[in-house]
């Protein structure tokens, strides 16, 4: 049986955007085209869980939590569609999504988040050291899962990959509560947090299918594109979206002290009148943070970042045409056509 999870949530954004009208269509598409490569998947990222007490808990807290599932996914796609075998490109499929969630573990705890995907962070029921030492746990399993694929040069692309995110991390730390960050500062640190992420899958992918290098290249071009893209959205819904659909409080990155595309094209145009409001913010005062999100100033933001990741979708879309014409090909683009639309 196919897991649901990952799908009702992609589903749930094809059904409610006006523009993906066929988007439940396709999806249904990729779950069948999967069905015999989802379940076997699901089974090594659970598998990647089981470890010394509390750390299981604590890491299916997050890993079985319904993500979108989109990384493994886009590797699995991008197998098929170079010619190759969705089954060899499990392996590593799974440990993108592993990688993917010990970030997140990691990041609650530096961040000090309190919800993930619609349910309290792993740190808030287990504490800090055990939500670590849980995102190790599943680097650990990730790496393991990488070097037992036998994939030819996947093991010193996740390395690769591993120290980008670290250097996007970093970057994002230094630039905390800085208003000055501008968009290529912003660029910088999202590039290496998220988009090296999805470029790597991408890349892996096309890995298992022996593609030639000009192809792995221009795939990782499409997968860094569009993970600019997903993020960019992702911090338009934090301060334009639903909370419980989008699976944390509102306005979470702006407590946080994080300059978003959003908010650093708002302060391009309104700094005298966004700048006050956003050092009470910051310190914790509620209503502050919501004068944020409903002034003029961030709406107009968040319609200009909707077009930015557009762009960069429709760019990273291009690496898609080194792709022989296939439905795998098709069902790609309209994938992530679907995420970069989504209101929630």
């Amino acid at each position: 049986m196919i897991p649901a999870a990952p799908f009702e949530v992609l589903q749930h954004t094809a059904k409610t955007h006006s523009s993906a009208a066929h988007a439940g269509e396709y999806m249904g598409e990729i779950q069948e085209l999967l069905y015999e490569s989802l379940p076997v998947l699901e089974r090594l990222i659970e598998q990647a869980t089981h470890g010394p007490e509390p750390l299981p808990d604590a890491a299916k807290q997050l890993v079985l939590a319904g993500g979108k599932r989109v990384r493994p996914i886009a590797a699995l796609l991008v197998a098929k569609a170079c010619g190759g075998s969705a089954a060899r490109a499990i392996p590593l499929a799974a440990a993108v999504e592993l990688i993917h969630s010990a970030t997140l573990l990691h990041d609650d705890v530096i961040d000090e988040g309190e919800e993930r995907r619609g349910r309290p962070a792993s740190r808030m029921l287990w504490g800090n050291l055990v939500s670590v030492l849980s995102g190790d746990l599943l680097l650990t399993a990730a790496l393991e899962l990488v070097q037992g694929s036998g994939v030819q040069g996947a093991m010193s692309d996740t390395l690769e990959t591993m120290r980008r995110l670290i250097g996007g991390e970093v970057a994002q730390l230094k630039a905390r509560g800085k208003d000055d960050l501008g968009i290529e500062g912003y660029l910088e640190i999202v590039r290496g947090k998220t988009a090296s992420l999805f470029a790597n899958a991408c890349r892996s992918g096309a890995r298992a299918a022996n593609a030639e290098p000009a192809l792995i290249e221009a795939l990782g071009h499409f997968g860094e594109r569009v993970g600019i893209a997903f993020q960019i959205i992702d911090d338009v819904l934090d301060l334009e979206g639903v909370p419980h659909e989008v699976g944390k409080r509102l306005g979470h990155d702006l407590a946080e002290g994080k300059t978003t595309l959003p908010l650093a094209l708002a302060l391009e145009e309104d700094s005298a009148s966004l700048r006050p409001l956003l050092i009470t913010a910051r310190a914790g005062d509620t209503i502050a943070a919501a004068r944020v999100s409903e002034a003029p100033s961030v709406r107009r933001a968040c319609v200009k970042a909707r077009a930015f990741a557009m762009r960069e979708t429709e760019a990273g879309l291009e690496g898609l045409n080194q792709l022989h014409p296939c439905r795998e090909r098709e069902l790609l683009a309209a994938l992530v056509r679907g995420l970069i639309e989504r209101r929630a």
